[in-house]
């Protein structure tokens, strides 16, 4: 009985010292950065419509996870374009399958946006990792935006 509980917990220890660590791993690979760059664009779902619709400038991109935990916000240049970069090194917990691109409306600067509250949200998607000198990067894509109401 007693080398039950001892197995128990030795292995609610290493569950609990890899969790407190926050590593994010593909592959066998320890990733140190996670990239994932992206574009908004003032239009009624926040998706380019033609070649000459106008970037959202100046808008506040979250990177949310398990429905409510915010990691890390920008905002977009006078193009619309983002660059989000987490280092997961630092302790954070990621994983990317729980985890969307999210903007808050309403935003003033584009009529074209629907006025009320919710958010426009976006999936990510990986797309490759690349070494770098700080170590492994995992490069994610954001998806077309999706208006989920409040």
């Amino acid at each position: 009985m007693a080398y039950r509980f001892m197995l128990l917990l030795a292995f609610l220890f290493v569950v609990t010292t890899s969790l407190a660590h926050g590593s994010f791993i593909i592959n066998e690979t320890t990733i140190a950065q996670v990239v994932i760059p992206g574009r908004a664009f003032c239009s009624i779902n926040g998706n380019p419509v033609n070649s000459n619709t106008p970037g959202l400038a100046g808008v506040n991109v979250q990177l949310v996870c398990n429905g409510a935990t915010t990691l890390t916000q920008v905002l977009t240049d006078s193009q619309g374009f983002f660059r989000i970069v987490l280092n997961t090194l630092d302790g954070i917990l990621f994983d990317p399958s729980k985890c969307v691109i999210r903007i808050r409306l309403p935003i003033a600067s584009c009529s074209v946006l629907a006025p009320t509250s919710g958010n426009l949200q976006s999936v990510i998607t990986l797309a490759g990792v690349v070494q770098s000198v700080l170590g492994a990067v995992a490069n994610f894509t954001s998806g077309l935006f999706v208006l989920v109401p409040n």
